[in-house]
């Protein structure tokens, strides 16, 4: 069986390192003259539906908008060497004894891309309208009680109740949403259709030149964004929907860049890895796990000893060699290494058993059938490509034992649209563990926004709630051990491995937000205000 969950594995990988001829439609960079101007070309698999991030879940409007505009607080990759929230337009902030009032003082010379002055006027009504509309980053303010704003260069936000992780989640939220947008231009019109969002205005490190649907996004140095010019002068995202074009032109010179979603297979990055000399393979220490989500409102993964039966059957380290060639770190934890503070070690997904598996499938009472299947479940993937060579392996390693796996694979916001609505029997996903973890509660507390098994337990609720609350590390360690004691021991979800993500940079350039040189400096995941061509 093995030899042929090798051929299937291997087979499928060697259909995604095929190079497809390239297709030229949108800019290239220009070869630069010494000393002259610099135009980043970075491929995207996916054009953004607005300018605006803030009302909508748009992960084609991430890489733009994100260097359009700027957040109060920002996190990056940096967050895996110690680091956590930074400031952005916030200059510095305090909290009360009971981290309850959070006061952010803000840099005075930030300004809106039309010269007018970013104030707290812009956070409030920026924050406020998020709240009063239900848009995405109001799961992250749901216990604010009031914002205030005693002098345009302060925000004070007051809270409900005690939480210890307010700005740390903040921060990570502003990545995808949180962005300031200028109250001037926005008060009394509606985010989704207002005018300016086809021509958006922001305070970021780069301004908005050209959005040609389908095709690319050009943008172009901000010569007085408050953190200070970035070295990039023009900056252009191509929306290249094919793997193989984005390596392909990689390949051909026409972008420094190629991020982790476009690479071609792990055997060619375990290639690359060992030595060429035009090309830096880039590992970033991520937050994230790589997981299977287990939907519980579902027969018969409703049954413990089910669920328990297919963490058995999954071998991890048979997984890394036929999935990755060997370059990911299996994990047994509900936690990641990268974060240390919180493991919890004694708690501890099972090793793979193949008769374990069996006999407690048995001891539910799911018998064989006459094809040796005792049910069957469909399986989908979050649409990357870890996710689809750990599929492909789940699905072979669920049938030594009986389980007979459909494999159903998505676009993301289909495949996101049904685990939203609970649309699943079980798929890989993530669980993300910094830069804080009340991320725990946002994954599997009851009713919260990324619990898509349906997982609910009050005792689980009440740790995590009382973790967010308290600001003494010591009992947030303990509180956060228990959560994690009781994941192990329910298992709404079992941990695979740690996320690793591999990118090719080309020699000379630096400061990509995967690179330790952009740690602390691109203004999130899809920042390029770090980026240093060569020369420079």
């Amino acid at each position: 069986m093995s030899s042929q969950i090798l051929a299937r594995a291997l087979f499928s990988l060697a259909l995604a390192a095929i190079v497809a001829v390239p297709v030229f439609g949108a800019p290239a960079a220009p070869p630069a003259a010494p000393g002259g101007p610099v135009t980043l070309v970075v491929p995207t698999s996916v054009d953004a539906r607005s300018m605006n991030p803030n009302w909508q879940s748009d992960s084609g409007g991430f890489d733009p908008t994100s260097n359009i505009n700027c957040h109060l607080v920002a996190v990056d990759w940096g967050v895996t060497k110690g680091t956590s929230v930074y400031g952005d337009l916030a200059e510095s902030w305090t909290a009360d004894r009971a981290a309850r009032v959070y006061t952010f003082k803000l840099r005075r010379n930030a300004r809106f891309h039309d010269g007018r002055p970013v104030t707290s006027a812009d956070v409030k009504y920026t924050y406020e309208t998020v709240m009063d509309k239900r848009y995405p980053l109001r799961a992250y303010l749901a216990d604010v009680k009031e914002i205030r704003t005693p002098d345009p260069a302060t925000v004070v936000i007051e809270l409900n109740n005690p939480d210890a992780a307010f700005v740390a989640m903040l921060g990570i939220a502003s990545n995808w949403f949180g962005k300031i947008l200028p109250k001037h231009l926005y008060e009394g019109k509606d985010w989704p259709t207002a005018d300016v969002n086809a021509r958006p205005v922001g305070c970021g490190p780069f301004k908005f030149i050209e959005w040609a649907r389908g095709n690319f996004i050009t943008l172009e140095a901000n010569p007085d964004y408050h953190m200070g010019r970035a070295k990039i002068d023009r900056l252009i995202f191509r929306i290249i929907t094919d793997q193989s074009v984005a390596y392909a032109e990689f390949q051909a010179g026409r972008f420094p860049y190629l991020p982790n979603v476009y690479l071609p297979s792990y055997a060619e990055v375990a290639k690359r890895m060992t030595k060429d000399p035009e090309i830096d393979v880039v590992f970033t220490p991520s937050i994230y796990s790589r997981d299977l989500y287990l939907n519980l409102k579902r027969e018969p993964l409703n049954n413990l000893k089910v669920r328990q039966a297919i963490a058995h059957a999954l071998d991890r380290r048979m997984m890394n060699q036929l999935a990755f060639f060997g370059i990911w770190k299996p994990s047994w934890y509900a936690g990641i290494d990268g974060v240390p503070q919180f493991l919890n070690k004694r708690a501890r997904f099972p090793d793979a058993n193949l008769k374990k598996a069996e006999d407690l499938l048995e001891e539910a009472g799911l018998k064989k059938g006459a094809d040796g299947m005792r049910f069957r479940i469909s399986l989908t993937n979050y649409p990357v490509t870890d996710s689809r060579v750990i599929s492909e392996v789940v699905v072979q390693q669920l049938k030594r034992v009986g389980i007979d796996v459909r494999w159903e694979q998505f676009d993301t916001q289909t495949w996101l649209s049904r685990l939203r609505a609970g649309n699943f029997d079980i798929s890989t996903y993530f669980v993300r563990y910094a830069p804080d973890p009340d991320a725990y509660r946002e994954h599997f507390g009851t009713g919260q926004a990324r619990n898509f098994v349906g997982y609910s337990n009050a005792e689980f609720d009440k740790i995590v709630d009382d973790a967010r609350r308290t600001t003494d590390n010591t009992r947030r360690k303990e509180l956060y051990g228990r959560a994690q004691d009781i994941l192990v021991r329910e298992m709404p979800y079992i941990n695979l491995f740690m996320e690793s993500k591999f990118s090719m940079v080309r020699k000379g350039w630096k400061g990509f937000s995967v690179q330790e040189d952009g740690h602390n400096k691109s203004m999130t995941w899809f920042g390029y205000h770090a980026v240093t061509p060569p020369g420079r």
